[in-house]
């Protein structure tokens, strides 16, 4: 017989599975006997007959030894493809978060990667979270709720509840209506502008509401002088006594009336709610308005006059007030109006 050999260059050997039998990869390169080695028998050393291209199967195609034993190749060497998201993964440099598929994700809230790279949260008729790498129940789809209070069954409860529709509060005020619980709820709006208690929290337009209420400044110098103008408050014959000493609401609300700055001709103002400021001359201009009665949180604003110095004085303090009659002599005129502590 003629000889035939595995040409010199050898390729890297690798197993591939096909078809349930092992095969061996490229243990010689192009397959080609030589004139060394007999091309009917098994090759020097190797036991592995040569088979198109140089693949076979392990136990298929094997020429027994002289001996009788059938060798095995040598012992090879895996050497396996690297998968196609192996790759993407490692050109991605995601810091902290982790590197799913080429993309950057936080475990710990990506709903689509929740706990772990490819964990989508899916909750039935309902908008799915991810918390801390578990999943969580959001929103539910309109026309379902949550019964039965469990979050893995997402919102299992068909419910014929109008999502959004008007309503009556628990209040009084105008909501609307709110399906997401077990049973259909009148959520209250946010808190307006309008001495009343919008978002049913047991206070009215609190906030503060920007522009609800003003704040009226005290200043002493010739006389009182109670103004929404800071500056005038703190303008010779005046100095600052206490900014935002209280408050009026920029626009009327049920019973209240207007506050007018009024000037004496002695040269000391006082407030008024008459539009003559009650010596027949016309307002200086009109600070806000004062409720008629003690509403949405108002307090009593005291009003107190001196006929020894001609002066009108203001306080909301009941301890001020009786001060100024004992000391001071001021007779007491009761309650001008009702006016807020704070905007």
């Amino acid at each position: 017989m003629s000889s035939a050999s595995c040409a010199v260059r050898r390729v890297p050997t690798r197993i591939v599975l096909r078809m349930g039998l092992v095969w061996v990869v490229g243990a010689c390169s192009g397959g080609e006997p030589t004139a060394d080695t007999d091309a009917s028998g098994p090759p020097a050393g190797g036991g592995v007959s040569p088979s198109g291209g140089g693949d076979a199967p392990i136990g298929a195609g094997v020429s027994p030894s002289p001996g009788g034993a059938s060798p095995g190749p040598a012992e090879p060497t895996l050497d396996a493809a690297p998968r196609p998201s192996d790759e993407v993964d490692a050109a991605v440099d995601c810091g902290e978060r982790a590197s799913c598929i080429g993309a950057c994700a936080d475990l710990q809230t990506d709903p689509f990667n929740c706990g772990a790279c490819g964990r989508t949260c899916v909750l039935a008729n309902a908008n799915a979270g991810c918390v801390g790498g578990e999943c969580t129940l959001g929103a539910c789809a309109a026309g379902f709720f949550n019964a039965d209070g469990v979050a893995d069954n997402g919102c299992e409860a068909e419910s014929i509840c109008m999502q959004g529709l008007v309503c009556a509060s628990a209040c009084g005020s105008e909501g609307t209506v709110d399906c997401a619980g077990a049973e259909p709820a009148c959520a209250p709006p946010d808190e307006l502008c309008n001495s009343a208690d919008d978002d049913c929290d047991g206070a009215c337009d609190e906030g503060p509401v920007v522009g609800c209420r003003v704040p009226v400044h005290r200043g002493e110098g010739n006389g009182h002088i109670f103004t929404t103008d800071l500056n005038q408050a703190q303008t010779p014959p005046y100095h600052l006594e206490s900014a935002g000493f209280f408050h009026l609401y920029s626009e009327p609300f049920g019973g209240m009336r207007p506050v007018f700055l009024c000037l004496k001709g002695n040269g000391k103002r006082f407030l008024s709610s008459d539009n003559a400021c009650e010596i027949g001359v016309a307002p200086e201009r009109t600070l806000g308005f004062w409720g008629g009665a003690p509403e949405c949180g108002a307090i009593a604003l005291y009003r107190l006059y001196s006929e020894a110095v001609g002066n009108h004085f203001y306080t909301i303090s009941a301890p001020e007030r009786d001060n100024a009659i004992a000391t001071y002599g001021y007779r007491d005129e009761g309650i001008a109006g009702w006016v807020w502590p704070g905007p």
